[in-house]
């Protein structure tokens, strides 16, 4: 890690340059066709959406971006925003960095998302980074792709590249996930038949449908499914059951003086939910005996609550996240973000820190000179080497990469796949 005095120099630099961002709020975006600052503000107050003229001379320097800076998303906008800097390459110092920002604020409001790609559009950009969440997802990516300038999205929403042949997305779905780990328990484990406990929630049951499907492709077999209140925190009855429902002949007598185990017709049990709902179900597990299974979960798993499961499961327990600290491809972007901000970054941060790479890296080679030709190179890129994984577009303009298996070992989480 690098020494605390450079930490806190690029920390409180940090501050200075995101300070300018929010400073300028009120900036006019410089007239289309001119090189955009760095510190470049986004506009405040309503903007009057409006077609770009149908030749916008185009800067292939200049990156927009669109994110939730003030509002009930400002939080993560923010952080967006942090991550962005990091990867144009603003904060080194050896050299300056040819890369642009214009940005806008969405407010946290899909209403306003539309006017504010318009605005971007007609200043100029090369390609468009935003919008987080489904609605300003869906919002910004129409209207990037009737202004036919490329959007990189920041969303889990299935089905947002749909939009059109501008879109893109680079983020983790639950999707790649449940494929991810489907594979992983049917052939690295390999384990053959699955339990699944879900809470009632839309996500939650998407997920079953994709679990089920994805360990059929495999020969695998989910054999008892079960469903409970989201907000439930007693989950005794449900633990109950499984057991009784599941459960083949106790094996007679004892073994070393103590009653047989009891054996259950499943190997693994799958539950989309976070760590602390997986904590209490795990005790549960263990009060009725339900021992010698694996549990499988996907990145709402990745928290401090997992690390005291009981040790009859903790070696058992397998998980999916988009992004890990310790994985090697991760361990420079770490230090500089750590450096810059003072903290490690989180999955998100990675996503959008591999997202704005992509469209750096196009800037910086000089292959994306007008807006055609950036989507045809964003559309081309293969196996880019991110810190979230090697990535490459699919025909829909999907990321296509595998998820990273974890699970607890040691008292700590570790990288298996």
């Amino acid at each position: 890690m690098a020494s605390k005095k450079w930490i806190y120099y690029g920390f409180f630099f940090c501050l200075l340059i995101h300070a300018l961002f929010l400073a300028l709020g009120g900036a006019v975006a410089a007239p289309a066709g001119k090189e955009l600052p760095a510190a470049a503000g986004r506009e405040k107050g309503n903007t009057r959406e409006a077609a770009p003229p149908v030749a916008v001379p185009v800067d292939y320097r200049v990156l927009g971006c669109v994110l939730p800076l003030t509002g009930s998303f400002a939080p993560y906008g923010n952080r967006a925003l942090d991550t962005i800097i990091l990867a144009a390459g603003l904060f080194e110092q050896s050299k300056r960095s040819p890369v642009k920002l214009l940005i806008e604020d969405s407010q946290s409001r899909p209403e306003k998302v539309k006017a504010a790609v318009a605005k971007l559009a007609r200043a100029g950009v090369i390609a468009i980074i935003g919008s987080l969440g489904s609605e300003e997802a869906q919002a910004a990516a129409e209207e990037a792709q009737r202004l036919k300038v490329s959007l990189l999205t920041l969303t889990q929403k299935e089905g947002i590249t749909n939009a059109g042949h501008y879109v893109f997305r680079n983020y983790l779905t639950g999707s790649q996930q449940v494929k991810t780990l489907a594979n992983y328990a049917r052939v690295n484990l390999p384990l053959r038949r699955f339990a699944v406990l879900h809470p009632e929630d839309d996500y939650a049951k998407e997920m079953v449908k994709l679990f089920e499907k994805e360990i059929g492709l495999r020969q695998g077999r989910v054999v008892w499914v079960q469903s409970y209140k989201s907000e439930q925190k007693d989950f005794s009855e449900e633990v109950r059951k499984l057991a009784s429902e599941t459960e083949v002949a106790r094996n007679s007598g004892t073994l070393f003086g103590q009653p047989a185990a009891r054996s259950f017709d499943f190997d693994a049990l799958f539950i989309p939910d976070s760590g602390s709902a997986v904590k209490l179900i795990a005790a549960q597990l263990a009060f009725h005996e339900v021992r010698r299974i694996h549990l499988l979960g996907l990145n709402g798993w990745h928290s401090q609550a997992l690390l005291s499961l009981e040790k009859d499961y903790l070696e058992k327990t397998f998980f999916t996240d988009g992004f890990f600290v310790d994985s090697p491809q991760a361990i420079d972007f770490v230090e500089a973000f750590y450096t810059a901000y003072g903290r490690e970054p989180d999955v998100m941060e990675a996503e959008v820190f591999d997202s704005a790479g992509m469209a750096v890296k196009i800037i910086l080679e000089k292959k994306g000179e007008t807006r055609d030709k950036f989507r045809e190179a964003l559309a081309g890129l293969k196996d880019y080497p991110g810190v979230t994984g090697r990535t490459s577009f699919s025909a829909t303009r999907d990321a296509e990469k595998e998820a990273f298996v974890l699970m607890v070992k040691g008292g700590k989480v570790v990288q298996v796949k």
